[in-house]
């Protein structure tokens, strides 16, 4: 059974924000993780490498993770369209994202799912908190209260 309707409301600037995050995110973990991990260079080449991913990262999240935060989007809007826009179905929809991304790129070889689907589906499930955090998370909440303009 689902929870009540949602009460949260957003912004277009949330929705736009939320989705430059879902683009970027993941984009630039994976490629400081490739680059972190890599046992073959030294560790200032590292460092050199690690910070043009950072910019690398965004362009090639773009191009490459577009189907993916589309479809993401558009499952996200049925969800808000009926007041269901929870934070666990968005943790939901997050990690079979990342999983989606998953079999798209190894396939379902063997040898490699057992260390590339949970990591994606990680990933994918901490962008999916991501991007319901931004939406939809705490407001800062004016408490002056507003003066009546006299004109």
């Amino acid at each position: 059974m689902l929870p009540p309707p949602a009460r949260e409301t957003t912004t277009f600037s949330r929705i736009v924000a939320a989705i430059v995050f879902a683009f970027a995110f993941p984009a630039l973990v994976l490629s400081q993780a490739m680059i972190w991990t890599d046992d073959a260079t030294a560790f200032a080449q590292r460092a050199a490498t690690a910070a043009s991913a950072a910019i690398t990262a965004l362009p090639f999240g773009a191009v490459l993770g577009w189907p993916y935060v589309f479809c993401a989007a558009c499952a996200w809007a049925c969800l808000h369209q009926f007041g269901r826009h929870h934070r666990s179905l968005a943790a939901i929809i997050g990690a079979a994202t990342g999983v989606a991304v998953a079999i798209k790129l190894i396939g379902l070889q063997a040898a490699d799912v057992v260390l590339l689907w949970p990591l994606s589906a990680v990933l994918g499930l901490l962008t999916g908190l991501g991007v319901w955090q931004i939406a939809y998370g705490r407001r800062q909440r004016s408490s002056a209260p507003r003066k009546a303009s006299l004109a």
